[in-house]
């Protein structure tokens, strides 16, 4: 079992895949890098890297007809990226309540009305889960980023999003992946 409650490889025979061994080669607040002995089901073994990483939550904001997003910068892309607020799961804290406090820090804004869509794993490599939801939201108050986020809210129209995402302009995969959601789901 992980740090976060997950186990990425299980010793189970349903799958075929057998750990022998895991060793954690690097450790973080944010992240675990594990090296581990597998045995396949042909009964080859080898090497397999991943990393653990917190769950993590990705809203798209709706208030009115527009969409309340951010302009992120990111330090290892070296640009400003166009995203919905997002943010990592505390320990113990709930994926809805993630959602409402990541929300309000980075935006401001609160969800009169919250909408849990699914969740989705982001990576391969990873046992790390992303919860996408959808939040009506009416009044704005201050932000509570912190210390290392470099943002801007930004109030845009779905139309002028759905211009960004054709472009190739929105980099940001939780981002496309709960545009994509929400779209499928009828909220715009």
């Amino acid at each position: 079992m992980g740090r976060w409650g997950h186990t990425f490889l299980r010793d189970s025979a349903l799958d075929g895949w057998v750990r022998i061994d895991s060793k954690r080669v690097y450790s973080s607040d944010y992240f675990g890098v594990y090296i581990d002995e597998v045995r396949l089901p042909n009964g080859e073994r080898i090497s397999y890297d991943w990393f653990e990483a917190p769950d993590f939550c990705v809203v798209v904001p709706l208030r009115d007809e527009k969409l309340v997003m951010i302009e992120n910068y990111r330090y290892p892309a070296d640009g400003w990226f166009l995203e919905f607020p997002a943010g990592h799961l505390e320990k113990g804290e709930d994926a809805q309540d993630a959602a409402k406090r990541e929300l309000e820090e980075e935006t401001g804004y609160t969800p009169k009305e919250l909408f849990y869509l699914q969740w989705y794993y982001p990576t391969s490599r990873s046992n790390q889960r992303a919860y996408v939801f959808v939040a009506r939201v009416d009044k704005k108050g201050k932000t509570k980023r912190e210390q290392s986020e470099l943002q801007r809210v930004k109030i845009v129209s779905k139309d002028y999003l759905k211009r960004k995402i054709l472009s190739g302009e929105v980099k940001h995969g939780a981002t496309l992946v709960a545009f994509a959601l929400a779209l499928s789901r009828g909220f715009f």
